[in-house]
């Protein structure tokens, strides 16, 4: 065995370095001192291979457990596609030992953030546990790895094959599903491993054999090819202890041959359009790229960054806000262990001629390709992408969490730091370094995909008597320190909430307004949404371009939001930059210029967004259930979306918004809420600068009358030719929000269908392996709640997945209750 450690250093720190004005934010970039960046770790490798990774962190009795297979698509072979997938699924089932499902485990432990997931090259499974039931986790997690094979049966294959296959037509099913797939088809070799979609073709689903998935598990789900990382209240000592003692015996796999790098070179550019069933076209530039921790990548990264992720940014601001070709752009990188991808995608306006739409956006690579980024372009993707990362390390697991972080470095760096020499260079990147990388790499052939649409649409020895059949006990309840709420309030009025936490140099501020979708009563639907969406657009004082900026060069970010009832306005800002991003954030609140022309681009870019709700068959249900269960004039009768609809978002105008700002967003409606490193006077005494002066209004209501919900059950069907799957939506009036058995009705709505061991799920994908996954949801109101069951079904099962949902209905409420 060995073990390295190191220091322990505080887990980060940030502070801003500016040159200028304080804010003059386009000539800020967040700097991260590397130096203290690091998340202190331990590092023990087993004798049969199994690399143990221990972070420390007692502010809570949570351990984030992270295991990482060094496993994934790429190591298929054609033919027998989908394998990966296909087995994370089994490893859900239940074991040898303990062969009652690992999800009904996990559930009766209070686990949460728990999942599994496949990519090309790993296969992940996660879950933040109690520290009282970190042992018998622990036991599960080893006794899948090492004493699965005997739960390996063709009535596993069968159930699973057909969840997987759900899954795959509940994700074509959906606008533009088929289009990644098209694109990794083109843009690699038939030969690369990358070649085929992680999912899988449905025929070599069907080819699956038993013996196939038996040699598959054999051969790749060994200790010598996983990365175990446990992050939370856990010492070095205990770690090793429990792993030693669960893992220790499990028998390695065989070596595994690997290539190390594949990156092709498209010998030309590649052209294809197809046609979909989609409301507006839609454009894919795709490129080759470097793979994982190569410098190049991390400059490719800040270039994707410079070209959008900013409405200030080239693309955002030339085809979305000047020419008004699209309505909505991004830039990223798809990193991968041999190859990666640098891909825009443009949503093309409607009725915008896609080649325009291309014509500009060659135009803007290739004045980044000929230029390079500005100084000020660089520093706020700098700021953006160092804020992203400080963001994820904020939590113990899940993805971009510290567990995360330190298995994916060790899995694909080498060692549990990997992720610092990214950092590094993304610190370090000068407009020169990114201007040199940029045409090694996008000055190349290239592929693009047009998606258009169909003409008619717009090893140590553990103890010789570990009795494995035997459940370890769970430990004691832990004492459960539940952060402080601490409430003030403002001269005006406005509530104040903070959860003072130091864990992280981070304050997220929430202004919650009690205002919502109901407040688009009279007729004008969407009118809450837009103007919470046209408040990220500018205030009196700074355009939206400005805006942007300004938030990049601190490394914060505004944005907003709506529920039925409530309006949300949210602050992330670095604890070092929270004064002057608050400034920011409270004209935003209180001074929204409703910009004329930015009023009409966000108008037209929602009516695009209504044509993309309506070809989303869950969107399109949930736009069309309110009125016919609320009635055409009751508050909550609008779209579940919020959007509105083409009617009433052509009638409204910017004065309309304005309206509508002056009337609800007052500060004897709102609450702050933050949390974060800050502390309660400190918060009081910058809000008072910053909200001291917020008149409060006229008090606005909003009119419940009560609906009825006696009514004979009725059924609608929505015809779409050719889907390749069904959609149930089951929904009733419930009872209104805010009482006392509110909150036992979230545990019996967990229960009937809101965890993946559900009565819903169990019944449809579990047992009858009908659908990829079921919900019911309660959703929060203050008036009578809606009740909605959402069934993607295979359609050939359609009838008869109606006939389970409604008897799991009458169930729960009388038939077969929870006890």
């Amino acid at each position: 065995m060995k073990t390295t450690r190191l220091p322990s250093t505080p887990l980060f720190q940030v502070f801003l370095a500016a040159s200028g004005t304080l804010l003059g934010a386009s000539t800020l970039a967040a700097q991260v001192d590397l130096s203290e960046v690091q998340i202190p770790h331990h590092k023990v490798v087993l004798e049969n291979g199994l690399t143990l990774i221990i972070h420390e962190d007692h502010s809570v009795p949570i351990v984030a457990v992270n295991l990482w297979y060094h496993v994934g698509s790429r190591n298929e072979v054609r033919g027998r596609t989908g394998f990966a997938h296909l087995f994370e699924h089994f490893f859900f089932n239940g074991s040898e030992n303990y062969p009652h499902g690992f999800r009904e485990a996990m559930d009766d432990l209070g686990v949460n953030n728990r999942n599994g997931t496949t990519n090309p090259d790993r296969t992940n499974f996660f879950e933040d546990v109690p520290v009282s039931g970190l042992e018998r986790t622990l036991y599960l997690e080893a006794d899948r790895m090492g004493f699965l094979a005997g739960r390996i049966t063709e009535e596993a294959l069968t159930r699973e094959r057909g969840v997987v296959q759900n899954e795959k037509r509940q994700g074509e099913n959906q606008p533009y599903g088929q289009s990644f797939t098209r694109i990794v088809e083109a843009i690699y070799p038939y030969s690369h491993p990358y070649s085929w979609s992680t999912i899988g073709k449905m025929e070599d689903l069907d080819a699956a054999r038993l013996e196939d998935v038996i040699a598959w598990y054999r051969t790749f789900y060994g200790p010598n090819n996983c990365v175990l990382s446990l992050a939370g209240d856990i010492t070095l000592e205990r770690a090793r202890s429990l792993v030693e003692k669960y893992f220790g015996s499990i028998e390695p796999g065989p070596p595994l041959p690997r290539y190390e790098t594949w990156v092709p070179r498209l010998e030309r550019d590649i052209r294809e359009v197809i046609e979909d069933r989609v409301p507006q076209a839609r454009i894919y530039r795709v490129w080759h790229a470097p793979p994982w921790g190569d410098p190049d990548l991390a400059r490719l990264a800040l270039a994707a960054g410079v070209l959008s992720g900013s409405k200030s940014s080239p693309l955002d601001r030339r085809l979305v806000y000047e020419l008004e070709l699209a309505t909505q752009v991004s830039a990223f990188v798809n990193d991968g262990e041999l190859a990666s991808s640098l891909i825009l995608i443009v949503q093309v306006k409607p009725g915008v001629d896609p080649a325009d739409a291309e014509r500009e956006l060659d135009r803007v690579v290739g004045e980044l390709i000929a230029n390079g980024p500005s100084t000020a372009e660089l520093g706020r993707a700098k700021s953006r992408e160092l804020a992203g990362f400080v963001r994820g390390m904020e939590r113990l697991g899940g993805f971009g969490g510290r567990s995360d972080i330190l298995a994916e470095s060790m899995t694909y760096g080498g060692a549990p730091d990997a992720y610092l020499d990214r950092l590094r260079i993304i610190q370090d990147a000068t407009p020169q370094a990114v201007h040199t990388a940029v045409p090694s790499w996008l000055d190349a052939n290239h592929y693009t995909l047009t998606v258009v649409p169909f003409p008619k649409l717009a090893a140590t020895n553990p103890p010789a008597d570990l009795d494995r059949s035997a459940l370890p006990a769970l430990g004691e309840a832990p004492d459960v320190a539940f952060p402080q709420i601490q409430r003030a309030r403002l001269g005006n009025g406005l509530q104040v909430m903070l959860m003072e936490r130091r864990g992280a140099p981070l304050v997220n501020l929430t202004l919650a307004v009690d205002a919502g979708y109901a407040s688009d009563a009279g007729g004008l639907a969407g009118t809450a949404s837009l103007a919470l969406e046209l408040m990220e657009e500018g205030t009196t004082s700074r355009d939206g371009f400005a805006l942007a900026d300004a938030l990049d060069g601190l490394g914060a970010s505004v944005s907003t939001g709506s529920s039925l009832d409530l309006s949300f306005v949210r602050l992330r800002a670095l604890a070092a930059s929270f004064d002057p991003a608050l400034e920011i954030f409270a004209d935003v609140v209180q001074n929204p210029a409703f910009e004329p022309r930015m009023f009409e681009l966000a108008r037209r870019r929602r009516l695009a967004a209504i044509g993309q709700e309506k070809a989303q068959p869950v969107a399109t249900a949930l736009r069309l259930m309110p009125p016919l269960l609320y009635g055409t004039d009751h508050p909550y009768a609008n779209p579940l979306t919020g959007s509105g609809d083409e009617n009433s978002v052509a009638a409204l105008d910017r004065e309309a918004l304005s309206a509508w700002h002056q009337r609800w967003i007052r500060p004897e409606r709102s609450t702050i809420i933050a949390a974060g490193a800050i502390s309660l006077p400190d918060l009081v005494a910058a809000l008072e600068r910053r909200f001291g002066g917020w008149v409060p209004g006229a008090g606005a209501k909003k009119e419940m009358a009560a609906v009825s919900s006696s009514h004979a059950g009725k059924i609608y069907l929505i015809d779409k030719p050719g889907a390749p799957q069904s959609v149930i939506v089951a929904g009733h009036i419930s009872e209104p929000g805010g009482r006392p058995q509110d909150l036992p009705m979230e545990t019996v709505m967990r229960l009937f269908g809101g965890m993946s061991t559900s009565r819903l799920n169990r019944n449809l994908r579990l047992d009858k392996h009908w659908s990829y996954g079921v919900s019911g949801i309660l959703m929060d109101a203050r008036g009578q709640r809606p009740f909605l069951v959402i069934a993607p079904v295979q359609t050939d099962k359609t009838k008869e997945s109606m006939v389970e949902v409604a008897k799991e209905i009458r169930g729960i409420a009388s038939e077969n209750p929870i006890k």
